[in-house]
């Protein structure tokens, strides 16, 4: 089955038609592009969680604030880096939100 017209002058209407729509499709994409590169990067959050713990001492736990685990306060990188140094709190196993923080802490 052809859904394309028999005649010549049909064909180059639905040709210009497509051509039309491409140039369209193009401007959109390059649209967005440019839209998608133009947004700084949102700065990175960390999470602090206190876990009590039956230990003598609580565990805290820093996740990114992107972790499906993360509960707690807030915290920007230079608090992080602090936090991390503490005893008693652990990087998340999940997340691994001590990674980006030492591979930035030291370039």
């Amino acid at each position: 089955m052809n859904d394309l017209p028999p005649d010549l002058p049909r064909l180059r209407t639905v040709e210009m038609y497509l051509e039309l729509q491409l140039q369209r499709v193009r401007k959109a994409i390059a649209d967005q592009e440019r839209h998608t590169q133009a947004k700084p990067a949102a700065p990175e959050t960390w999470v602090l969680q206190h876990i009590p713990s039956t230990k003598d001492r609580p565990i805290n736990w820093l996740h990114r604030a992107s972790c499906h685990l993360a509960k707690g306060a807030r915290l920007d990188r230079k608090e992080a880096l602090l936090a991390l140094a503490e005893p008693g709190v652990q990087a998340c196993d999940a997340c691994h939100a001590d990674q980006e923080l030492k591979s930035s802490a030291s370039a």
